[in-house]
């Protein structure tokens, strides 16, 4: 791995990190050999884990907000009275 590839890996952590910050709960790491950030979590009322992935922080950042907004909808919640 060259100095500049380190850099850039460095400056993935550092994202991931700031995601965790402003999505508490959430764990957020960084995969270097596929190039992605992943977020889990376990959100109310769901029965399974939450696992989401993107190529950027941002990206990432967005499907957290709509998975947080999705799981307090009340309809995901008639959903899941149903199952």
């Amino acid at each position: 791995m060259t100095s500049g590839q380190q850099d850039e890996d460095a400056a993935r952590w550092r994202e991931a990190a700031e995601l965790r910050g402003e999505h508490a709960g959430w764990v957020v790491i960084w995969l270097a050999p596929v190039g992605r950030f992943r977020a889990y979590r376990r959100l109310p009322g769901a029965r399974r884990d939450t696992a989401l992935s993107d190529q950027t922080a941002a990206g990432l950042s967005s499907q957290i907000t709509r998975a947080e907004q999705a799981a307090r909808s009340p309809a995901s919640t008639r959903a899941k009275d149903h199952e």
